[in-house]
């Protein structure tokens, strides 16, 4: 079947995430024509789809912010419109926390990331599916695309893989490790003891859960972590969520509470990522000649660590004008993994992959290329 062009790109993003979102804006802003392509019809990916709905922090937690740019734009714009739990150190009301992260309602923060991105110069494209990219031996010209018009191919000078699951690059021929996760099911939830006049509401702490997520529940027992590498895995993993959400609610006084939204995406977290130049390894003080910038560890023992991430972990030598950026980079299982899947270092590593596609089409190089 010939499939016609439907358009020509200076740079194409695939996963509409908070870091396909920050690649895309990052782009645009210098200077490029950008495609951003969202197979939902939301912006956000796990922080919205996927109601992970807490912005972990932009500092070491000794009270140094490590990540600004379009990073710290995002965390502001997530608060924005609707509550949040700033601490006070950081310019927000919070006096219990410390750390420059917050909790935000994620369907707010889905129709503010609209506006942010078109007003960004980003041409947008929702509820359409990236499924390959056209290869010329180890060069992408474009990807195929299937939405309610049919199939469609964009060509583009540098395509950014932010899918989340490395799903574009794993297609164009670029190693690729599948990863482990546990079990986690969030939904968000309304009763009636939360609306009691004379409560002191918090509704962003109200969901029902399964399996190990922020409400502290631990993996099921006797269940393997799991790897999704087909739809068949991604349904299991649903379908086991949602039925387990579903014996719980069976137990609650039917009138008592209403769900008030339920994830539209899984909440995987490392499916799989790249083999790229080099590795992000999440080691404190060690310093790369191509750094694109540091981050810190979200977790409690991470307190005041510094991180280092390499250019090299966003893309894979072999490959001249494909990039990565988010949870897919080249970062290792374990504390790389782990640092390189929440919101800031998505975002980091979004606006880098950005900045370095539109310097490798201004300099007419490979992205391995680049000079600063």
């Amino acid at each position: 079947m010939k499939i016609n062009s439907s358009g020509e790109f200076n740079v194409i993003v695939v996963g509409g995430g908070i870091a396909g979102v920050s690649a895309a804006v990052s782009a645009a802003r210098c200077g490029k024509t950008v495609l951003l392509i969202e197979k939902s019809v939301n912006l956000g990916g796990l922080a919205t789809n996927g109601l992970i709905s807490w912005f972990e922090p932009l500092c070491d937690g000794n009270g140094n912010q490590m990540i600004f740019g379009i990073c710290e734009e995002l965390i502001q714009l997530a608060i924005k419109y609707c509550f949040d739990t700033l601490p006070v150190e950081w310019g927000g009301k919070n006096r219990e926390r410390q750390r420059y992260a917050s909790r935000f309602s994620p369907t707010v923060f889905s129709l503010a990331l609209d506006e942010y991105v078109i007003s960004n110069g980003v041409k947008l494209r929702l509820d359409t599916y990236a499924t390959y990219p056209v290869m010329e031996g180890n060069h992408c010209s474009g990807v195929i695309c299937e939405s309610i018009g049919g199939r469609e191919f964009f060509k583009a000078d540098i395509v950014i893989d932010a899918t989340g699951d490395a799903s574009i690059s794993q297609r164009a021929g670029i190693p690729t490790v599948a990863g482990e996760n546990y079990m986690t099911y969030l939904a968000h939830m309304l009763d009636k003891e939360s609306c009691l006049p004379d409560k002191d509401t918090n509704l962003i702490r109200k969901w029902e859960s399964v399996g190990s997520d922020m409400s502290g529940n631990g993996h099921p027992k006797d269940m393997p972590k799991i790897i999704c590498n087909s739809a068949d895995d991604v349904t299991e993993y649903m379908l086991y969520g949602k039925l387990k959400l579903l014996e719980r609610l069976k137990k609650r006084d039917r009138d008592s509470f209403d769900i008030m939204t339920i994830p539209s995406m899984p909440q995987l977290r490392t499916i799989r990522r790249i083999i790229g130049a080099n590795d992000f390894n999440a080691v404190d003080g060690m310093e790369f000649k191509d750094s694109i910038g540091s981050c810190g560890d979200f977790r409690p023992s991470g307190i005041g660590k510094h991180y280092q991430i390499p250019y090299g972990a966003l893309y894979n030598p072999g490959f001249d004008n494909i990039l990565v950026c988010g949870r897919i980079i080249s970062a290792p299982a374990g504390d790389g993994w782990e640092v390189a899947r929440v919101i800031p270092t998505c975002a980091l590593t979004g606006e880098a992959a950005g900045k370095a596609a539109a310097a490798a089409i201004g300099q007419n190089c490979g992205v391995a290329d680049i000079r600063c």
